[in-house]
C-alpha cells in the first residue's frame, strides 16, 4: 500500500522495486486525490501555481495543464533559466 503521494509518481526502489500481487492506494492518497481533482475542476478562489525544481521537461504536462487554470504561475528554480534565456 502506497500513502506517500509525494513519492507515488516517482521510479524509486521503494514504489516499483518490490513485486506484489496488488498494489494500491491508502487512504490518505485517496483523499488528497479526491481535493486535488475537485479544486482543480472548481476552484473557489484565484489560484497560484508555484513550480521549481531543475527539469522542465518533467513538469511541462504539467504547466501546459495549469496554464488553464491557473490565474498566475511562478516558475523558480532552475526551471526558470529556459524563460530567461
Amino acid at each position: 500500500m502506497n500513502d506517500a503521494f509525494g513519492t507515488a509518481h516517482r521510479a524509486h526502489s521503494s514504489v516499483v522495486g518490490v513485486n506484489h500481487k496488488y498494489k494500491v492506494a491508502g487512504l490518505l492518497m485517496e483523499k488528497e486525490l479526491q481535493f486535488l481533482g475537485g479544486f482543480l475542476k472548481n476552484p473557489k478562489r484565484k489560484v497560484l501555481v508555484i513550480l521549481g525544481g531543475f527539469k522542465v521537461t518533467d513538469k511541462i504536462d504539467l504547466l501546459l495543464n495549469m496554464i488553464n487554470i491557473a490565474d498566475e504561475i511562478i516558475i523558480g528554480g532552475g526551471m526558470s533559466n529556459p524563460f530567461l534565456r
